[in-house]
């Protein structure tokens, strides 16, 4: 006997069921991330160590309590991202054509290659921007940070530039399906620009123009880079069908 159409309600069925077992792996990579947040918030303090002048506090009786929760959920997330990926994939499959298919793998590869980039490339330039941020200290002052501050500002630089880097990858999938052309990106090249600072300006944590031109800089340099490696594409593409 053929099988059945999935019904709409087969379907959120299928939905909730995908969600439980993922916010199940959470839960428990939150556990695991709790376990580690110690070894990882000591990690995440030496740049703080090697490149600034002063110290490290907690500025109310809750703060150290709330570093722990928000260092285990980030750890949570990473150790459980796997997991829950093969869920969101076990969900949308069954929808997706050969091709499709095909072509998910890889741009997931890369989404993930990118993502790990971002991260070691903000994790690489962070010493200069603490130190820069650090020198602001003269006679009389002296740097004594919220610790809670600072673990923001490194989580929210890590995750930013894990996210940015996905730029170029959303450009060349959108040349490559045809969706637009790689003319148009270099045509609104300025509007593109002008965007990129408004972004930096209301997603960094900090006023400093340094912190926000350290995103300018990487996002405008992978702007370019997917416009050329989509003239590429459409040059295959082109000779290809002549």
């Amino acid at each position: 006997m053929p099988d059945q159409p999935l019904t709409f309600w087969d379907h959120i069925d299928e939905l909730r069921k995908r969600i439980l077992r993922s916010a199940l792996f959470v839960a428990l990579g939150g556990i695991a991330g709790f376990m580690l947040a110690d070894r990882a918030r000591t990690f995440l303090m030496n740049p703080f160590r090697e490149s600034v002048q002063g110290s490290l506090s907690l500025l109310g009786p809750s703060e150290g309590f709330v570093i722990e929760i928000k260092i285990a959920i980030l750890v949570g997330l990473l150790l459980a991202s796997p997991f829950v990926a093969w869920q969101l994939y076990g969900f949308i499959s069954p929808a997706l054509g050969r091709k499709e298919k095909l072509w998910l793998w890889p741009v997931v590869f890369i989404s993930t290659i990118l993502f790990w980039g971002g991260v070691v490339f903000s994790w690489m330039i962070l010493p200069a921007a603490l130190e820069f941020l650090g020198s602001f200290a003269d006679v009389g002052l002296q740097n004594i940070w919220s610790l809670n501050s600072y673990i923001s500002l490194i989580l929210f630089l890590l995750l930013a530039f894990g996210i940015i880097f996905q730029l170029p990858l959303i450009m060349v999938v959108l040349i490559a399906t045809g969706l637009v052309s790689s003319a148009f990106f270099r045509k609104h090249r300025r509007i593109a620009i002008v965007l990129i600072f408004i972004i930096a300006a209301v997603a960094t944590p900090t006023a400093d123009a340094l912190t926000m031109m350290l995103m300018v800089a990487p996002m405008v340099v992978l702007y370019e880079a997917a416009i050329w490696i989509g003239v590429l594409l459409e040059t295959r593409r082109r000779a290809k069908q002549a």
